[in-house]
């Protein structure tokens, strides 16, 4: 009986560790089934969060710090006088956009020269940095292709489609650079004959204009493209044509033919007109000045015109844009070249 007894409390006892064995199994499995539920809603929360802060920075940041839009255009720009203001534009097609500033001044203006104190065959800009304030400046979103017919047209398109104009004031810088050249077919460093850098000390003839603005070289009254010169970056100047084959060439030889009468006084068949290469009396060898047996000697009394050729670089720069979709302090708006020319007759 005892053994009966004990075998009986021993299954007892048994079955009682069993069933802690399974309550302890059933409680990891509901705490781990409630970590995860809560795991799950704290990693859904976080998502939920992220996108809230995302749409709170998308919707509320509008203090003007933060760019939100680029003003992609080309380096260049548009200049025209419209009325009694300067507009400086640029349009782009894709998306179709544009960037406007309107000045109170002109291009004249912007590139007017005045003569030189020292030099009266010279020029200098009245000014090369001139700047403005208080200029309105508008950026432009547009539904339909744009055209620079979009700005100070007496009738403007009908259907521009403008979609956004944020307009502001800024001020405009402007730096200018002139250049001018002779359009001799030498470039100016080749006609800088004592190789000291500098372009204005090399005046072969002495009349005011240095060579690199002078259309005659030596002063005989035939310009230098016409004495050929014949330029190449690969033989540079070594081609040259020298008639009477002294050494000098004829773009800078005062005596072509080496008949011992100056080539600016060998007019003698037309009228002396300051141009001795339409002087001819033997076609085969061609103008007198050549013509070593042609020897006309009428005493020149004046220079001929001379044109310089000007190239105006203009490179324009924004201040203090403030639009509502932009904040900059400094926008390079770009760049524009100008060309012109003037005449001068060196004194005799």
């Amino acid at each position: 009986m005892y053994l009966l007894h004990f075998k009986r409390k021993n299954s007892i006892y048994m079955g009682s560790k069993i069933s802690q064995i399974k309550l302890i199994t059933i409680s990891s499995v509901i705490i781990y089934a409630i970590l995860l539920f809560l795991l799950h809603n704290i990693l859904y929360m976080r998502v939920v969060f992220s996108f809230l802060a995302l749409a709170f920075l998308f919707t509320s940041c509008d203090d003007g710090d933060i760019i939100t839009t680029e003003l992609d255009f080309d380096d260049t720009f548009v200049a025209t006088n419209c009325d009694d203001e300067l507009i400086c534009y640029k349009i782009k097609t894709e998306p179709s956009e544009s960037l406007s500033v309107l000045i109170s001044t002109s291009l004249e203006e912007l590139i007017e020269t005045t003569v030189d104190l020292d030099n009266d065959l010279l020029v200098n800009l009245v000014d090369f940095n001139p700047v403005f304030t208080n200029n309105q400046f508008n950026y432009r979103t547009y539904s339909n292709t744009i055209t620079s017919d979009i700005f100070c047209s007496v009738i403007p398109p009908s259907n521009l489609g403008v979609t956004n104009d944020y307009p502001t004031n800024v001020t405009a810088t402007f730096e200018i650079t002139l250049i001018e050249d002779d359009n001799d077919g030498i470039p100016a460093a080749f006609e800088d004959l004592n190789g000291d850098g500098d372009l204005d000390n090399d005046d072969t003839d002495g009349d005011g204009l240095p060579n690199y603005l002078d259309a005659d070289d030596d002063g005989d009254n035939v310009l230098t493209a016409t004495e050929m010169p014949n330029y190449s970056t690969e033989f540079e100047l070594t081609q040259a044509l020298d008639t009477d084959g002294d050494g000098t060439p004829n773009y800078l030889d005062t005596d072509d033919d080496n008949d011992g009468v100056p080539t600016i006084n060998e007019e003698g068949v037309n009228p002396p007109n300051q141009n001795p290469a339409d002087d001819i009396s033997n076609n085969t060898v061609g103008a007198d000045y050549l013509n070593v047996d042609v020897v006309n000697n009428i005493v020149a009394t004046a220079y001929r015109v001379h044109t310089i050729n000007q190239e105006f670089q203009i490179k324009l720069t924004l201040t203090g844009i403030n639009l509502s979709v932009l904040t900059q302090d400094v926008l390079e708006f770009g760049t524009l070249t100008s060309t012109n020319s003037r005449a001068v007759t060196p004194t005799f």
